[in-house]
């Protein structure tokens, strides 16, 4: 197999073994805790996607774009995790808030543990990804039986897959012989461009786990609490989209020579797939029955069982709006998925906290529901809309080479 064929096939089945570590511990938490037991799990859980996304977004991509300076380029990813976990543990001592402490604390080696992932996926040795997601996801597996078996409680759970995941970074950072001190160490021109990216995903991705956040601290951790649940069960739905989104982009760039019309044909060809392939899926889980939901959830099923019909659509709406964005990206329409995306963000943090104010969890999920529609319509609409402009501009451009006919 080519070596590009070799990282696609890690990357598929590291990312399914994150997820599924991930989605495990979510089940454990979500059946041994109260509803704001799991709320404030979900926060904390929150705050380290975020961190982490923003770490990527700064440091990571750029590392991965130039091929060089992985070790050096270590030091920001540590300054980063330090500068964002000891607020976070600071918080979470103050308001007796076991997730956010334990995630804040182990926070500088989670996300060097998600920096050496992705560079040895993307420059480095795939086997070296593989090996240490196998090993975290089967330590939190370890755990998750205990708790199943009643023998430790939830917080113990999360706090080996906390400082498991964060010991193993920083081990794999000293074999690698990564910058052992937070530090930024990188030039005017670098940061600004590092800035700007990080501002971006805040606006744009990082949006929805900054709605969460709002959400708990207006509404309580037990709104936070009831959608985590409900979405705790949705996690295999996510876990497909994910994958599908990393099989989307090539496949339509296989495509990009081709007209406009056969382009657009393409989009609406993967989406009906995925969207096929996600559909029997979510409303299985829509419509779980009630001894699968107490078996899975505990007596929390009875919070998360009403929320399941509108968190299911927000799933199957992403599919189209992961196509759109996708194609915009194919399309090198930078600027136009730049705007899109902080207009999306900025609309989700308002609607989704004053609908947690006025409706609860209820008025929540169906506004994260409503978003998703909007969602989707924006970006695959955004994405056939440059395709149509592009053809035409190209039609005409055609039009004036063709010669002039004769006598004209």
């Amino acid at each position: 197999m080519p070596r590009t064929g070799r990282r696609a096939v890690s990357a598929l089945v590291v990312g399914g073994l994150s997820s599924g570590g991930n989605l495990l511990v979510a089940i454990t938490v979500t059946r041994l805790e109260s509803i704001g037991g799991v709320g404030r799990f979900a926060l904390a859980f929150s705050c380290y996607v975020l961190v982490s996304g923003l770490v990527r977004s700064m440091v990571t991509e750029a590392v991965l774009a130039a091929g060089t300076g992985v070790r050096s380029a270590a030091s920001r990813v540590l300054l980063l995790g330090t500068l964002c976990g000891v607020p976070l543990a600071v918080a979470g001592a103050a308001y007796g808030s076991a997730y956010l402490l334990l995630v804040g604390l182990a926070l500088p080696g989670l996300v060097l543990y998600d920096y050496a992932k992705a560079t040895a996926l993307g420059l480095g040795t795939p086997a070296g990804a593989l090996l240490q997601e196998a090993t975290w996801t089967a330590v939190t597996c370890a755990a998750a039986l205990g708790a199943l078996f009643r023998l430790v409680d939830a917080p113990f759970v999360v706090a080996v897959w906390a400082l498991a995941g964060g010991l193993i970074g920083v081990l794999v950072g000293l074999r690698r012989g990564y910058a052992r001190r937070p530090g930024w160490g990188a030039g005017r021109a670098e940061s600004r461009v590092a800035v700007g990216f990080g501002t971006q995903f805040l606006l744009t991705t990082g949006s929805a786990q900054v709605s969460l956040s709002a959400v708990a601290a207006v509404a309580g951790t037990s709104v936070v609490g009831a959608l985590s649940a409900g979405r705790t069960l949705l996690g295999p739905v996510n876990l497909v989209l994910s994958t599908a989104a990393t099989l989307t982009l090539p496949y339509l760039a296989r495509g990009r020579t081709g007209s406009r019309a056969a382009r657009s044909r393409a989009a609406v060809r993967v989406t009906l797939l995925v969207a096929a392939g996600v559909l029997p899926l979510t409303a299985a889980i829509a419509l779980l029955p009630d001894a699968a939901g107490r078996t899975l959830l505990g007596g929390n099923w009875d919070l998360a069982r009403g929320l399941l019909v509108l968190l299911a659509l927000e799933s199957l709406f992403a599919v189209p709006a992961a196509v759109g964005f996708a194609g915009l990206r194919v399309e090198q329409a930078g600027r136009r998925a730049i705007l899109l995306g902080v207009l999306l963000g900025g609309l989700r943090v308002p609607v989704v906290v004053v609908a947690a104010v006025l409706g609860g969890a209820t008025g929540a999920a169906g506004a994260l529901a409503a978003l998703a529609l909007v969602s989707a319509v924006a970006w695959a609409g955004s994405y056939l809309a440059l395709l149509r402009h592009r053809g035409a501009h190209r039609a005409s451009a055609h039009h004036r080479l063709l010669p002039a006919p004769p006598g004209g």
